[in-house]
């Protein structure tokens, strides 16, 4: 079998040498480059929605399972009681100017930035 392969290998060879070469068309490697981003965004896309599928019925089989589990397990309800909470005046009067400074200054950083992105 090995014989016949390299048979077919020598006819090969011996077909391609009589052929003529011909020159390739003028837009052959930016149109070939332009289909093999094509395909590279084609499988990009691809794989970015198997995983999401993947992630997607993980997710709705951990919950399902959560779910069954806490039925059919008979699982008692869990609650909490939390203190009463009393907040001392000195943290509103600290807290506020705050955070009404922390906004301020986030939306001055975001306009400014706006305006000059080379800053960035």
């Amino acid at each position: 079998m090995n014989t016949n392969q390299s048979e077919q290998q020598d006819l090969l060879k011996t077909i391609f040498a009589q052929m003529p070469e011909e020159p390739l068309p003028e837009d052959f490697l930016p149109e070939m480059m332009q289909r093999i981003r094509k395909e590279a965004e084609r499988a990009r896309k691809r794989e970015t929605w198997q995983q999401a599928a993947i992630l997607t019925t993980a997710l709705s089989a951990m919950l399902g399972l959560t779910v069954a589990t806490w039925f059919y397990m008979d699982i008692p309800s869990i609650s909490f009681e939390f203190p009463p909470v009393t907040i001392p005046p000195i943290y509103i009067l600290i807290g506020t100017p705050t955070l009404i400074l922390l906004i301020a200054d986030s939306l001055f950083r975001l306009n400014y930035f706006k305006k000059r992105p080379e800053n960035i």
